[in-house]
C-alpha cells in the first residue's frame, strides 16, 4: 500500500483563527498525551499545508516551532493584536472612509495599517527565538523544519493581475505555469512575506495592498507585487487549492488524507434577514417600513398610504432617506465584504469533497474518515443564548480581551458538543432551516475519524 499523502488546510477568518490553534492542540495533546509538541513537529506529520489570511498566521507560528502555548499568545497577547492591528486615526483615513464615519457610517472603510501590520509581522515571527522567519525565503523553509519534501502553499490575491497568486515553497511544482511552460521564473519570497498578502483583507480592514518584492533567479527585478487577501481569489477556505496542488503533481488520490480547520462559520439570523429586507423597502420607496401585526410580513398598504376618513392617501417620501440608503449601502458593503472574506466557505469542502471522491461520493464511512472538516458553525436562533448571540456580533478583527474570551469560550462549546460542527455539505432553506447533508456534525465524531494522523 502506498504511503498516505496527508494534507493541512487553514481557513482565513482573522483572529478567529486561534480556534485552529487550539484545535491542534487538541488533536496533539491527545496523540502524545506527555509530550511537548512544537510547531515544525506538528509541519512534519503533512505533505502539504496550505493557509490563507489568519490561517497563514497560525502557519507561520508554526514554522517558527513555537509550542501551542506560544502560538495562542500570538492572538491572547493584548500588545502583540494591537501591533497587527494597529488603528488608523482619522487624517491616516482617505476619502470617503473617514467622513462616513463622522456621519455614523462605521461598518465601511478601513480600520488598520498595513504597512504597521508588516512590520509587526516580522519582528514578531522568530524561528527558534534566533532567526527572523523574514530572512528565510519559503522554498528553503521546509529543510528548517526537518521534511525536505513538505510543500507550503499560502494563497494570496494579485490586484493588478486580478487573479490568484499563490506562493509555494516547492519551485518544481507542475501546477505553476511556468514549470509547464519550461521556463525558469520562480519568486522568491519569506513566508513573513506571503502571509503579509495573504492576510490583507481590504474595504472593511486595511488600508493599502501588501507590497512584495521578490526575487528572481538570474535577474534584477524591480516590478513589485500588489497583494490583497487570498479570499478575494475564492481561497478563504483553501481545500480545493491544495488538492488542486496535490493532483498536478499527480499524486493518487487513492492516497490523499484531508484535515480541514476553519474559523466558524455564521448563518444569517431571521433577524438580520428581516432588517435588510427592511432597509431594502425603505431605501427603495423612501418611506418607513410597517410591518404587519404578527411582525412577519411587511405591510405596503400602510407603508405606502394613509388613511383619512376613509380615503387612501399616498405618503410623502421621508425627508431623511438619504440616511436611510447610507444603512442600506452600509450594510451591502459590509455584507459583501464578510462574504468574500469571512463567511460562507462551505462551497470550498463540498467541491473538494466531490473532486476528490469522484465515483464515489456516497461512501460516507470511507470518505468521512479521509476528509476531516472542523469549524464552529453559529446558529443564531430566536432563543439562542448569550454566547451564541455575542459571537454572531463579533467581527474577524478581533482585539480585545473579552472578546478573545468569547473565542476560547465557543471552542470549549464546539468541543463539547452544544456548538454545532460545520459539514461538509449544508444549506439553509428560503424558510430558514438548518439542512445537513454530509461530513461530521459534531466535533468529536470528526475527531474520531482522524486516525491517520
Amino acid at each position: 500500500m502506498e504511503k498516505k499523502y496527508k494534507i493541512l488546510s487553514l481557513d482565513g477568518g482573522g483572529s478567529w483563527a486561534i480556534l485552529q490553534v487550539l484545535t491542534l492542540k487538541d488533536i496533539f495533546l491527545k496523540r502524545y498525551p506527555n509530550k511537548k509538541i512544537k510547531g515544525h513537529e506538528v509541519l512534519r506529520h503533512f505533505d502539504l499545508v496550505i493557509a490563507n489570511s489568519g490561517g497563514s498566521m497560525v502557519l507561520a507560528a508554526l514554522a517558527c516551532n513555537w509550542t501551542f502555548d506560544d502560538i495562542i499568545k500570538l492572538f491572547d497577547d493584548k500588545e502583540i493584536r494591537e501591533k497587527i492591528f494597529t488603528k488608523l486615526n482619522f487624517s491616516q483615513k482617505y476619502f470617503p472612509a473617514n467622513f462616513m464615519s463622522l456621519f455614523g457610517v462605521k461598518s465601511v472603510g478601513t480600520r488598520y495599517s498595513t504597512t504597521a501590520k508588516k512590520k509587526a509581522l516580522e519582528d514578531i515571527l522568530i524561528i527558534d527565538n534566533m532567526k527572523r522567519l523574514n530572512d528565510v525565503t519559503l522554498s528553503e523553509l521546509p529543510k528548517i523544519i526537518g521534511k525536505e519534501s513538505l510543500e507550503i502553499v499560502v494563497t494570496t490575491f494579485d490586484i493588478i493581475n486580478k487573479r490568484a497568486k499563490f506562493f509555494r515553497s516547492n519551485m518544481d511544482s507542475k501546477a505553476r505555469a511556468e514549470v509547464v511552460a519550461g521556463l525558469d521564473h520562480f519568486e522568491q519570497v519569506s513566508l513573513v512575506g506571503a502571509i503579509h498578502g495573504a492576510s490583507n483583507a481590504p474595504v472593511n480592514y486595511f488600508d493599502f495592498p501588501a507590497v512584495l518584492v521578490p526575487k528572481i533567479k538570474g535577474l534584477i527585478n524591480k516590478r513589485r507585487r500588489y497583494l490583497w487577501d487570498g479570499a478575494l481569489s475564492g481561497f478563504n477556505n483553501p481545500i480545493m487549492a491544495g488538492l488542486t496542488e496535490a493532483f498536478a503533481n499527480n499524486i493518487n488520490r487513492e492516497n490523499i488524507h484531508v484535515l480541514s480547520i476553519g474559523t466558524a462559520g455564521k448563518l444569517i439570523s431571521n433577524e438580520d434577514s428581516d432588517n435588510f429586507r427592511d432597509q431594502y423597502y425603505s431605501t427603495l420607496l423612501g418611506k418607513k417600513i410597517i410591518r404587519t401585526e404578527d411582525g412577519g410580513k411587511i405591510d405596503f398598504d400602510k407603508t405606502l398610504n394613509w388613511k383619512v376618513l376613509g380615503f387612501r392617501i399616498k405618503k410623502p417620501k421621508v425627508f431623511f432617506r438619504l440616511f436611510k440608503g447610507g444603512r442600506f449601502y452600509s450594510s451591502i458593503i459590509s455584507n459583501l465584504s464578510q462574504s468574500i472574506l469571512f463567511e460562507p466557505q462551505s462551497w470550498a469542502s463540498y467541491s473538494a469533497y466531490t473532486s476528490l471522491f469522484s465515483g464515489r461520493i456516497d461512501n460516507a464511512n470511507e470518505n468521512n474518515r479521509r476528509f476531516i472538516r472542523l469549524s464552529p458553525q453559529i446558529i443564531k436562533e430566536n432563543n439562542s443564548n448569550e454566547l451564541i448571540n455575542k459571537l454572531y456580533d463579533l467581527d474577524m478583527d478581533v482585539t480585545k480581551q473579552d472578546e478573545i474570551q468569547l473565542l476560547k469560550s465557543c471552542y470549549d462549546e464546539w468541543k463539547k458538543g452544544t456548538i454545532k460542527n460545520e459539514p461538509v455539505q449544508w444549506t439553509k432553506t428560503i424558510h430558514g432551516d438548518y439542512i445537513f447533508a454530509k461530513g461530521h456534525q459534531h466535533y468529536v465524531d470528526a475527531l474520531s475519524d482522524l486516525n491517520w494522523l
